[in-house]
């Protein structure tokens, strides 16, 4: 059998889809330019959102743009000030919601059952869909985009301040706008370590040193850590200190209790 052809979409075997190169290029963009995002390119982000494959076609996912000056400094008070968030003029909170879908399915009268755990999973693969179609779309418009995903260490006042009702959590919030650098993209785990074949292999000690010593190499030339942090493993131990990560374990495990998601 003859292979089929696709010189109608541009992609033959030795070239990459353009569509394909926005995705292997993407990096995330932390200065950006103080021109607005005209409301008709933002819409259609969201609606890229909208369009991320779903669990039984309930959308679990909401998307609130966040516009108010005031409302985004109670933000800054609550998860921190950073530069990125200051400069980006596009603020979107990309929240999993079953809310929406469980009041649709009582007024329909009918009777389901997702369970506590079942239903975060649910909302949350359907909000990362979403989050993951709307960076794609961001970069195919010429724009730059980081996620913030410093909500989950406030959920609960992120969700107050918002006024999420029950079933609905901040997942995280995407900022997007004009790109004001081009930083080079940051460093991956080579194919074969993350890329399997019928069953798992875990790459050898020496696999894991080589990419890391690599790595580390490519972050230290890129400028990338914190002036007192000298190697992505104290990188790591910074982020992750046992003791804070025990506490905002059980934090967020009280704030999804309060919101709905967890008995």
């Amino acid at each position: 059998m003859r292979a089929q052809n696709y010189s109608s979409s541009g992609m033959t075997d030795m070239n990459v889809p353009k569509s394909l190169e926005i995705v292997l290029n993407r990096r995330s963009i932390r200065k950006f330019k103080s021109k607005p995002v005209p409301r008709k390119i933002i819409n259609k982000i969201v609606k890229a959102g909208q369009r991320a494959p779903t669990h039984c076609g309930m959308q679990a996912h909401s998307f609130i743009l966040i516009t108010d000056r005031k409302m985004k400094e109670q933000f800054f008070k609550i998860i921190g000030r950073q530069e990125c968030m200051e400069q980006a003029p596009v603020w979107i909170m990309i929240c999993a919601d079953l809310a929406r879908q469980l009041e649709l399915l009582r007024i329909l009268g009918v009777e389901t059952e997702h369970g506590k755990v079942g239903k975060l999973l649910l909302c949350i693969i359907d909000a990362a869909l979403a989050a993951e179609n709307m960076t794609i779309a961001v970069e195919a418009y010429g724009l730059g985009s980081v996620f913030i995903g410093a909500v989950w260490e406030e959920m609960k006042k992120v969700s107050d301040i918002l006024e999420l009702p029950n079933d609905v959590v901040p997942v995280v919030l995407l900022c997007f706008g004009f790109p004001n650098e081009a930083p080079p993209k940051r460093p991956r785990w080579p194919l074969k370590a993350v890329f399997h074949e019928n069953t798992y292999r875990m790459p050898t000690t020496k696999e894991m040193k080589k990419y890391y010593e690599e790595a580390n190499q490519k972050l230290l030339e890129m400028r990338y850590f914190d002036e007192n942090i000298h190697s992505w493993a104290e990188h790591w131990q910074s982020k992750f200190q046992p003791e804070e990560m025990k506490e905002w374990e059980e934090k967020l495990r009280n704030d999804l209790r309060e919101l709905g998601f967890l008995p």
